[in-house]
Formats: C-alpha cells, sequence, structure tokens
C-alpha cells in the first residue's frame, strides 16, 4: 500500500517541477496500476507549490564599433551608345512663281505673274509684272454714256543679297498709268471729245539700292542708307528727275539711344515748266529711353526748302524756306499686356510732289500745274490714344488728335473747259480727327476688324474740305477653312462730301456712299486655285471725284496657277 501511495507521490511530483519549468509547455504523463483499486482516506499536509516568474539570470552586454568616413565610389562600367541623328525641321514648300489671270465686266482684263529664284541663303532675285486695264463705259447724269477706260502696267525687277551682319536690296521698277478725263458737267451739251483728247499717259520710272545692317544688338552702330533716283513724266506736259539719298544711324551713349535720320532730294525739271530744280533736305535728330513698361523719344525735325525758277520775273529767281517741327512721344503701360497709353507732339513737312499727287488724283489741269504744287506745312500736331489686346489674338487701337496746317492740298472742278480737269487750291486751318480700330477673330477660320475715321476741318478761306469726307469706315471679314476655301467680304462706308465748281462757286455734295466688296479663292489643288471678286456693290452711284462717277457692279474671275 504504502509502495502505492509512494509511486503515486512520486508521479505528482514530477508532474508539479515540470510545469514550474515553462508556462508555455505542458508536459502530460500516465501511470498505469495493475492492482485494483481500494480507496482509502489518510491524512496528509498539503502545500501549493507554484512556480516563480522571476529571472535570477542576468547578461552584461559589451558592443563597441569603429567608424571610417570616405566617399562612396560606385563602380560602374561605361558602354557606348548610337549617336542620335538630328534631322532638320521640314520646311513649307516655296514656289518659285505663279501666274494669275482674269477677265471681267467693262472689258477688264487682269494679269499678274511672279517669278523668283526660291528659297536661298545667299540671296534672292525675282521679278513681278501685273497689268490691269478696262475699255467700257459709264453713264453721266445725263444719261449719255462716255468712255471711262483705264490701264495700269508695272514690271519690277529686285534683288537681296545677304551677309553675316548686313544685307543689300536693290530693285528697278518701271509703272505706267493711263487715264482718261471722261467726267464733266451734265449740263454741257454737245460736248464729244475723242479718246486721245482727254488721256493723260503716265510714266514712272525709279531704281533704288539700299544696304542696311541686321545687327539686333543696340551697343553697335546700325545703320540704312538708300541712294535712289526716279523719272517721272506726264506725256506732252512735263518731266522731271529725282536723284535722292536716305540714311539713318544710331546707336547706345551715355544710357540712352541717339540717332539721326536725313534724307535729300534734287527736282530736275523740264524747261516748259516754271521751276527749274528744287533742294530738299530734313535732318531728324532724336534720343530715346525705355524698357518695356515705358519709352520716351525726344527729337527734332528740320526740313529746308530751295526752289529756282526759271524766270526770275516769276516770283524770284531762288527762294529758301526754312521748318522746324517737334518730335516728342512718350508712352508706358497702363495694364501689362492689355493697354498702352501714348502721346505724341509733332509736325512734318508734306512734300506734294508730282509723282504722288498723280496717283491721288489723276485728273488735274493739264501743263505744269501737276509739277509746281506746294509743299504741306503741317505746323503741329498733338495726339493722344490707347492700343493693346483683349487676348491673345484680338486687338484694338482708339486716339485722338489735333493738328494746325498751312496750304493744305485740295482739289476744285475747272469749268473753264467743262469741268472734267481739275485745279490745286490750298487752305489753311485745323484738323480734329477720331481714329478707332478692331480687330477680332471669333475662331481659327473667321476674323473680324472695323475701322472707322471722323474728321473736323476748320478751314479759313473755305467752307469745307473740298472732296474729303466728314467720316469712313470699313468693316471687313477674313474666312479661311483649311486653306481650301479662303473668303472675305469687305464694307466700305464712305460719309458726305462736298466739291467747289471753281467758275461760280458753285458747292456740290457727293451723297453717303456704302460700298460692298466680295471676294472667294477656292484652292483645287496647291497649284491651282480659282478666285472670283465682285466690287463696287451699292445702291446708289459713287463719284469719286465731281462729275465722275465710279464703275458701278464690277465682276472679275479667273484663276491662279503656282510654278
Amino acid at each position: 500500500m504504502k509502495a502505492k501511495t509512494y509511486i503515486t507521490a512520486a508521479a505528482l511530483m514530477i508532474t508539479v517541477l515540470a510545469a514550474g519549468q515553462t508556462q508555455e509547455e505542458t508536459i502530460k504523463r500516465s501511470v498505469t496500476l495493475y492492482n485494483p483499486y481500494k480507496p482509502t482516506l489518510q491524512e496528509a499536509t498539503k502545500r501549493v507549490l507554484l512556480p516563480s516568474a522571476g529571472d535570477t539570470a542576468t547578461v552584461n552586454v559589451d558592443f563597441s564599433y569603429d567608424f571610417t568616413p570616405g566617399p562612396f565610389v560606385p563602380e560602374y562600367e561605361v558602354s557606348p551608345i548610337k549617336a542620335a541623328v538630328l534631322s532638320t525641321d521640314p520646311l513649307p514648300e516655296l514656289k518659285k512663281g505663279y501666274v494669275s489671270l482674269g477677265i471681267g465686266t467693262y472689258l477688264s482684263p487682269f494679269l499678274e505673274i511672279s517669278v523668283s529664284n526660291g528659297r536661298s541663303g545667299n540671296g534672292t532675285i525675282g521679278l513681278y509684272t501685273r497689268t490691269y486695264g478696262s475699255a467700257g463705259k459709264v453713264s453721266l447724269d445725263n444719261d449719255y454714256r462716255v468712255y471711262a477706260g483705264f490701264l495700269d502696267n508695272q514690271a519690277l525687277l529686285y534683288g537681296k543679297k545677304y551677309f553675316r551682319r548686313s544685307r543689300l536690296d536693290s530693285d528697278i521698277d518701271f509703272r505706267q498709268m493711263t487715264r482718261h478725263a471722261y467726267g464733266y458737267d451734265p449740263d454741257v451739251i454737245g460736248y464729244s471729245p475723242d479718246k486721245k483728247e482727254i488721256r493723260s499717259l503716265y510714266y514712272d520710272l525709279s531704281a533704288r539700292a539700299r544696304y542696311f545692317t541686321m545687327e539686333p544688338d543696340s551697343s553697335d552702330l546700325n545703320w540704312d542708307a538708300t541712294v535712289r533716283y526716279n523719272l517721272f513724266t506726264r506725256q506732252d506736259d512735263g518731266m522731271q528727275h529725282n536723284p535722292g539719298i536716305t540714311a539713318s544711324g544710331g546707336m547706345n551713349m551715355f544710357g540712352f539711344y541717339g540717332g539721326l535720320n536725313a534724307e535729300y532730294d534734287l527736282y530736275l525739271f523740264a524747261k516748259g515748266i516754271e521751276s527749274k530744280s528744287r533742294n530738299l533736305l530734313t535732318l531728324a535728330p532724336y534720343i530715346t529711353k525705355g524698357n518695356e513698361e515705358w519709352r520716351f523719344r525726344f527729337g527734332l525735325k528740320l526740313a529746308a526748302d530751295l526752289k529756282e525758277n526759271h524766270d526770275p520775273l516769276a516770283g524770284g529767281d531762288t527762294k529758301l524756306y526754312g521748318y522746324v517741327y517737334p518730335d516728342v512721344s512718350f508712352t508706358f503701360r497702363v495694364i501689362p499686356e492689355y493697354m498702352r497709353f501714348t502721346v505724341a507732339i509733332d509736325g512734318s513737312l508734306e512734300n506734294n510732289q508730282a509723282r504722288t499727287t498723280s496717283s491721288v488724283n489723276p485728273f488735274l489741269m493739264p501743263g505744269d500745274t501737276l509739277f509746281t504744287l506746294r509743299s504741306t506745312d503741317n505746323q503741329l500736331r498733338i495726339k493722344a490714344g490707347l492700343s493693346g489686346s483683349m487676348n491673345v489674338a484680338a486687338t484694338y487701337a482708339v486716339d485722338v488728335s489735333f493738328s494746325m496746317f498751312k496750304e493744305m492740298l485740295l482739289f476744285m472742278n475747272d469749268t473753264i473747259g467743262v469741268g472734267n480737269y481739275f485745279v490745286p487750291v490750298y487752305a489753311d486751318g485745323t484738323l480734329l480727327r477720331v481714329h478707332g480700330e478692331v480687330n477680332y477673330p471669333l475662331n481659327n477660320r473667321l476674323t473680324l476688324s472695323a475701322h472707322g475715321n471722323y474728321y473736323g476741318y476748320d478751314l479759313s478761306g473755305h467752307e469745307y474740305a473740298w472732296h474729303k469726307p466728314k467720316w469712313d469706315g470699313l468693316i471687313k471679314a477674313d474666312y479661311n477653312l483649311r486653306n481650301k476655301i479662303v473668303a472675305s467680304a469687305g464694307l466700305t462706308l464712305t460719309g458726305a462730301r462736298y466739291a467747289r465748281v471753281r467758275a461760280d462757286e458753285n458747292t456740290v455734295r457727293l451723297p453717303f456712299n456704302p460700298n460692298l466688296n466680295l471676294g472667294v479663292e477656292y484652292r483645287y489643288t496647291p497649284a491651282l486655285s480659282f478666285w472670283i471678286r465682285a466690287n463696287n456693290i451699292s445702291y446708289n452711284r459713287y463719284y469719286e471725284w465731281n462729275y465722275y462717277p465710279a464703275m458701278n457692279y464690277l465682276l472679275l474671275a479667273g484663276f491662279s496657277y503656282s510654278l
């Protein structure tokens, strides 16, 4: 019995001690008793033996290290790569010329030819020719049909030579203009002139050579020089030779940019003209300074006009006229990229010479009238305005100017004959001009633009500024459909004007006139296109000059071919 008890106690003791070694591991033991179980009750003193969780073992940690600083150089191997191939950006194809041919109402042929050597880094040489005329008739206010034919011819040979920092341009330009003085007083009866009797032939030959620098650095001397010659004649009336030179230059000096513009013209007239010669010299020194936010300019314009007559009795042998004008301007940004304000005070001598005046009014009285016109002295002009942009592409400008002048050139009908020729008249006075313009692209296809002017004349000795409107304007729309269909429409508005007939000082009112011009071009291929233009679409007759009705609805159609 005792042996069984000891065995049981030993087994229990082993189990308790094993559980005390670790809380995580459970040791299971089994004891098999082969003797029959006979329970007995014995008094015994029991003790609770619990494992101790305290760890009496200690570990001393002793750790030391050394650090030596130095660069880290990774190992790498260089392997060659294939070089990139750089190709130039493709340039658009540049044709060497084109031919444009058309025909219109009023028997109006049109021909235009342009030929050049194409794109080159050394220079350019080319030829441009143009002819446009008409053999039609128009009806006067007395319903009499008169011959109103005209002819414009031009041939231009030009060349350009490129240097490293400069360029040489030269050209020879020949122009021929034919006009017929078909407009006369409709109250005249029985007047039926031959074409040759009322024909005026103008010949204009000019040559020019220009050499200028293309240096963007303003610290270097930049200059521009032009030598020119012009021969102008009106058949059976007179001739003038006009050699001249124009030069300009400038550079930075003492923090300012200083420059000088100079121009000299010599006019030599044929013996049948009252004037023998004329020397016109202008000098315009200036200084300027500024940046993107502001800029000012201060300068003077000096002009000397020396005239010599063939006949000393016609007002003296030689006369010298001198002029001095201010040249001051200041501009600054009010709103960056959107609005700029500009104010200027200046003046100028307007040279009303034969070549420029004949393109304005080709119906001047035969004789030397065209070659003896006086210059206009624009004594002073004060101008102020705003300009800028509304977005990336839309722009606008508005300005007001006030001018004082002497001997402004005007034209009046001369009724010593039948009133079909004009004589010059001169007026002193002032002019208030208000100008505005806007350009607004609605999208990448359609662009709208408009500009207008108001003129307020105050003249001494004249009631009106003859043949000059009180206001004018233009409204235009340009349409481009992928460079395939290009169209434009322009509405020209000309306010009422007044004309004076010299003999009886009769005043004639020329009414307001709206004039619509349309044009469409269809580009069938990049080389071939077809076009049509319709001009002078108006509900009333337009008079360019008094007694001179313009050709009504004029239709012109043709094609263009690129070479």
